[in-house]
């Protein structure tokens, strides 16, 4: 943030004194009421979370489309963006309470949760329904240590920094307290919402499925297989819209871009190299044409291959999602060029036969 290449007033003032300081202090609040989880809730750390369901995909393939559409059966349970940020049973309990307050007295913060939704989450209208009442990834349970490619929103250069993409990859020491923290922050939702299936999604997780593995060995997973240089332009849309804003010199800058593209291939790459680990009866990949074209036969063979029943009142809300899917066109318009790539060099980048040094031998470091 400080070097020359980067050091930009806004840039510093808003993610070093606003967004930094934003992650900490959630995470030093959340850690505080954590430690009173063991105190009036003893047990959940002996919760027995069975075969959670893990939706991986590259970026912007579909996993949101899935998720909210499995995420209405009654046998899930699922993050919303405001229980990843306030991962603790104590919160979810004082959160529940005030809601009902709010509720007898005319929700006035219920409507001023609506209007932070609006104002923070506008910039993604049309490309991915986001707010703090909506089912969201489980990124922020990484982030708040710093340590997921999600950070990519406000640090342009994470490909300087590769070891965020893949934690796999860090010390047995530091892995293995990511694995505890991550199967005790799953516990505490499952938990606090019921004796239900976790239900998760995330389009950057191929770098950290061993951790996702280590901690619940008996893990499911669900890969929507796409198109990845459909899915690098469309990230580089989404993942630098912020810059726009934070650093706007380097909005769609080449260089800085790459972050973007380092991302989905390592994420991509992850995903393929990893499944070999999972016993088959616990994978089941899906093609985003079907998913996208055919959504109610594909959310079936998921619950056939995972011998999953579907009830009454859920094959009614899937038969309407699949109506309401049927008439929807996205706005979202991206094309690689507009940030210095071609379709060719990101092709055989993808495929090992270029370096991110030949890519990038036209911008200046």
């Amino acid at each position: 943030m400080f070097s020359p290449r980067y050091f930009r007033p806004k840039f510093v003032f808003f993610v070093g004194c606003v967004i930094i300081p934003a992650i900490l202090a959630f995470r030093l609040i959340v850690s505080f009421f954590q430690a009173l989880d063991y105190i009036f809730f003893p047990g959940f750390w002996r919760k027995e979370v069975k075969q959670p369901l893990f939706i991986l995909s590259n970026p912007r393939s579909g996993s949101t489309f899935l998720h909210r559409m499995l995420e209405k059966d009654e046998q899930f349970t699922y993050l919303s963006l405001w229980q990843s940020l306030f991962n603790s049973i104590t919160l979810y309990k004082f959160v529940t309470m005030t809601a009902k307050i709010d509720q007898q007295i005319g929700c006035p913060l219920a409507k001023l949760i609506e209007k932070i939704d609006n104002y923070f989450f506008k910039g993604w209208d049309g490309l991915h329904k986001a707010g703090l009442l909506y089912s969201e990834e489980d990124e922020f349970l990484f982030v708040s240590s710093f340590l997921a490619p999600g950070l990519i929103l406000f640090f342009p250069y994470i490909h300087e920094i590769p070891e965020l993409y893949c934690i796999d990859n860090l010390p047995e020491k530091a892995r293995q307290k990511i694995v505890r923290n991550f199967r005790l922050s799953v516990q505490r939702h499952v938990y606090a919402t019921g004796n239900k299936i976790f239900l998760a999604k995330n389009a950057v997780a191929g770098g950290r499925l061993g951790i996702y593995h280590d901690a619940f060995p008996d893990m499911r997973a669900i890969y929507i297989h796409s198109d990845i240089i459909k899915s690098v332009a469309s990230s580089l849309s989404v993942f630098s819209k912020p810059w726009s804003f934070h650093s706007p010199n380097i909005y769609k800058n080449k260089y800085e871009s790459f972050s973007v593209v380092e991302m989905v291939r390592t994420n991509y790459q992850g995903i393929i190299n990893y499944q070999a680990q999972f016993h088959k009866k616990n994978v089941f990949d899906i093609e985003y044409t079907d998913l996208v074209n055919k959504p109610e036969d594909t959310v079936r063979s998921i619950y056939q291959h995972f011998n999953m029943s579907i009830s009454t009142e859920y094959e009614a809300k899937l038969i309407k999602d699949c109506i309401a899917a049927k008439s929807y066109k996205s706005s979202h318009n991206y094309s690689i060029e507009d940030y210095g790539f071609t379709n060719e060099e990101i092709t055989l980048y993808l495929q090992g036969k270029l370096s991110s040094q030949e890519i990038l031998a036209d911008t200046q470091i």
